[in-house]
């Protein structure tokens, strides 16, 4: 049994209410990944979450439960719904899957373009290589969320998922906090 693409830091079974998740933290890049990029690695790099999980190691000091990424966002990105891809991501796709904005601008489940730097990798996947992705990293982090959660509600009636991101510099300077309710 392959170990998880994520670890947990905290209690094992939430303490609290809260649960935080870090899914833009995985600094593993596969050699086969890195061997089908068009970009280098540093390139990749900049889809991550940089040191969002060293913030999260005083939440988890603090006695929540934590759940960072270790597979790289590059990979697989864990923050998107299975559907959020287009045709440009599998040589043998007819029609994509749920496009919206994110996934227009090449940040769907497999990210394929970035901002100045263009195209990231040499060729699309075949579906049989997005499933494997989906089965040994996207879905087991999302099961593990859901069982933290609902081990949370068990215990305190309520759960609440809070995701932990670092964010680009913007014009005006860096905010320090960003909340959102997915989407909204």
């Amino acid at each position: 049994m392959t170990p998880p693409p994520f670890h947990i830091i905290g209690p094992q079974v939430p303490h609290r209410a809260v649960v935080i998740s870090v899914p833009h933290a995985g600094r593993t890049y596969p050699p086969e990944l890195l061997a089908a990029a068009r970009v280098s690695r540093a390139v990749l790099e900049r889809l991550e979450d940089r040191h969002a999980d060293a913030l999260a190691q005083a939440v988890a000091a603090a006695g929540f439960t934590v759940i960072v990424a270790d597979m790289a966002r590059a990979c697989i990105d864990l923050n998107r719904d299975e559907n959020e891809w287009d045709g440009q991501v599998l040589a043998d796709a007819m029609t994509g899957g749920a496009t919206n904005a994110r996934v227009r601008a090449g940040l769907g489940i497999v990210p394929t373009r970035l901002h100045q730097a263009g195209e990231l990798w040499r060729q699309r996947l075949s579906r049989g290589e997005l499933e494997s992705r989906l089965e040994t990293v996207h879905r087991p982090w999302h099961r593990s969320i859901g069982l933290l959660l609902q081990a949370a509600r068990q215990r305190f009636g309520t759960s609440l998922l809070i995701d932990l991101h670092s964010m680009p510099r913007q014009p005006g300077g860096a905010p320090q906090f960003v909340i959102g309710d997915q989407h909204g």
